[in-house]
């Protein structure tokens, strides 16, 4: 006898139903790659894989996407690692790639993780620019929504949202200021007439998240969902709900083993079972738009109970007990935002020799970057003549790849832990050092000396390491690369 495999149907091939569920996937990795080399160093804790971007592919991108799970649930893949994918797991990458296609369940991502409220409003824009641009060349549409590092926003970070396309995000419960009704989407009114639609995701969340009982089974979790979590008042009259829960998504397999297979059982299988539809925060948004209005506390987070002060001054939802403690973050974020905006007028001044404007070029450097555009046709557009010198366009192409590292120093992982000597400040510490290098090559000024002397004043309260003491323990390379100390 032959057994057939019954395949559950797809979102697209069931009628959505009044009440809606979505689990939201933050999927996403800092570049890991030593910026002078383009390569991964060996990380030890990530034995036996060469380093945790294999690791993690291993125990979560790679079970996921063969599970179907990614055409299921809500997520967003990350601008760097959905690079690192393309280029080490092209099969992983293409699964990632196809669930979108069937069900228009990706949302884009603001490039770097950067805490957008903490950034420029030009910058603000670039990191938008960049997201969307990536999402455009990857998934082949448009993306009507988009996540920000750490939920993070403030009014200015969601207009320029809108400003770009961007239809709607998904914010803790906490970001806003009125009591809402988790089930349905709510619109905030910005500048000039624009709007961006809200998804508030439910305080299970944090169960899904962290308690390994919540999610032992998942028809139970189905069936306690169903009694707890319904709005009665709209089941009853028959109006639509929408239930949002949002996580990371290296959860399901690497930080929580086997939190995969609950993932896959409970989208594919218990949801149905007990009259939960899964289905897209985009669809849904196109059937059933906001209606109500809500305002937001600002700037917030969903990491942070005090607005976005784990990535600024710091605070205690980082584990520190102690102003002392913590006193290294605002000293890295000021010598970060000084090599910036020493880095920003140096970029202004002499790119703009050969581009007709450097910002607009930024804004599109992606496509150059990336290849997603030959050069000829990128230069054609930017170039303020067709007759620049060789010379003069590396000059240019060096200063916008400078433009790129400065942006991917401001990497929020740099910020979110409890002290400076770990792995993600020390990678942030070594992006800035790669832009000073192109910026020195591109205009001969020496940036070096004036951001060690910033980096004296964050250091280390475990180890006593400074941050130029960090800066002077990166990889050594060529002289020619870097101005004399």
């Amino acid at each position: 006898m032959v057994t057939k495999t019954v395949v559950p149907p797809s979102m697209a091939e069931r009628q959505m139903g009044f009440v809606n569920i979505t689990i939201h996937g933050h999927f996403y990795q800092p570049p890991r790659e030593e910026p002078f080399l383009g390569v991964i160093p060996v990380e030890p804790g990530a034995a036996p894989f060469a380093n945790y971007n294999e690791k993690i592919c291993a125990e979560c991108y790679r079970p996921n996407a063969e599970a179907g799970n990614f055409e299921y649930m809500s997520f967003n893949l990350g601008p760097t690692l959905a690079s690192w994918l393309e280029r080490a797991h092209p099969d992983v990458y293409q699964h990632i790639m196809e669930a979108d296609r069937r069900q228009h369940n990706a949302l884009a991502q603001a490039y770097n993780h950067t805490i957008l409220p903490l950034m420029s409003e030009r910058d603000k824009k670039t990191q938008v620019r960049w997201g969307i641009q990536d999402f455009c060349h990857r998934f082949g549409r448009a993306p009507q929504g988009m996540w920000v590092a750490e939920t993070a926003i403030d009014l200015a970070t969601l207009d320029v949202m809108a400003q770009l396309g961007i239809q709607f995000t998904i914010l803790a419960p906490w970001q806003v200021n009125e009591p809402v009704d988790p089930t349905e989407p709510y619109r905030v009114r910005l500048r000039e007439g624009r709007s961006l639609s809200v998804f508030i995701y439910n305080d299970l969340s944090g169960a899904v998240s962290y308690n390994d009982d919540a999610t032992a089974d998942a028809n139970a979790f189905a069936a306690s969902y169903q009694q707890t979590y319904l709005n009665k008042e709209k089941a009853t009259a028959g109006r639509p709900q929408m239930h949002v829960i949002a996580t990371d998504g290296e959860l399901y397999g690497h930080h929580k083993p086997f939190r995969d297979k609950f993932l896959t059982h409970f989208l594919q299988r218990s949801a149905q079972a007990y009259g939960l539809e899964v289905c897209s925060l985009e669809r849904y948004l196109v059937a059933h738009p906001a209606t109500r209005e809500v305002t937001m506390c600002e700037p917030s987070s969903w990491s942070c109970r005090h607005g976005v002060a784990r990535w600024s001054s710091g605070c205690e939802c980082d584990g520190t007990t102690t102003p002392e403690q913590r006193a290294w973050k605002p000293a890295l974020r000021r010598a970060l935002e000084q090599l910036q905006q020493e880095g920003d007028a140096l970029f202004e001044d002499y790119s703009g020799i050969v581009l007709e404007n450097p910002w607009e070029a930024r804004d599109d450097y992606m496509a150059l970057r990336n290849g997603w555009e030959t050069p000829e046709r990128f230069w054609e557009r930017h170039a303020r003549s067709s007759r620049c010198a060789i010379e003069q366009v590396q000059m240019a192409q060096n200063l916008l790849e400078a433009q790129y590292w400065l942006q991917a120093a401001s990497t929020s992982c740099g910020f979110f832990f409890e002290d400076l000597d770990r792995i993600e400040p020390r990678n942030d510490i070594a992006f800035a050092r790669r832009a000073i290098s192109l910026i020195w090559q591109a205009t001969g000024y020496d940036l070096q000396q004036g951001f060690l002397r910033s980096l004296q004043y964050s250091t280390s309260w475990r180890t006593g390491r400074t941050g130029a003491g960090i800066y002077h323990a990166l990889p050594t390379v060529p002289r020619s690369l870097l101005p004399a100390e």
